[in-house]
């Protein structure tokens, strides 16, 4: 996990003007907000979390190496670049997780004979009903 404070020092803010009902309101002010972060220049993360970041949200992160993340919500700039924040926070956090290894296992023999039981029964079960139906 990387510190939201650290993260908050990297990030850029851009205003667009918001799409939308709001009659003037929306044709005078710029309440849409995009949050720019550039993974490839940034000096929080070391080399593993860029990769790490590359393989989880890759789709995510545009063939210049930046994260954008978009915020139109509300009629406030404010609180749509906290939204935003929140939304890049989340993201961050879901890109670097570590994903486990998964682990092979075996059947065991009385797992397996188990299962064969069931199986020879259920057949079982089927051809009786096909010998009254005919």
């Amino acid at each position: 996990m990387i510190d939201a404070d650290a993260l908050s020092k990297e990030v850029n803010y851009l205003t667009a003007r918001s799409k939308g009902s709001g009659g003037q309101h929306v044709n005078k002010v710029e309440t849409k907000v995009t949050l720019v972060f550039s993974v490839v220049e940034s000096n929080l993360l070391d080399s593993n979390q860029k990769q790490l970041l590359r393989e989880n949200i890759g789709n995510k992160i545009n063939t210049k190496g930046n994260i954008q993340v978009t915020a139109q919500k509300y009629s406030s700039q404010i609180k749509n670049k906290a939204l935003c924040f929140q939304k890049f926070i989340a993201l961050m956090n879901e890109g670097l997780k570590v994903k486990k290894k998964r682990k092979k296992h075996r059947l065991s023999n009385t797992q397996k004979e188990k299962r064969l039981k069931e199986k020879k029964r259920r057949a079982n079960i089927k051809e009786f009903r096909k010998r009254i139906n005919e």
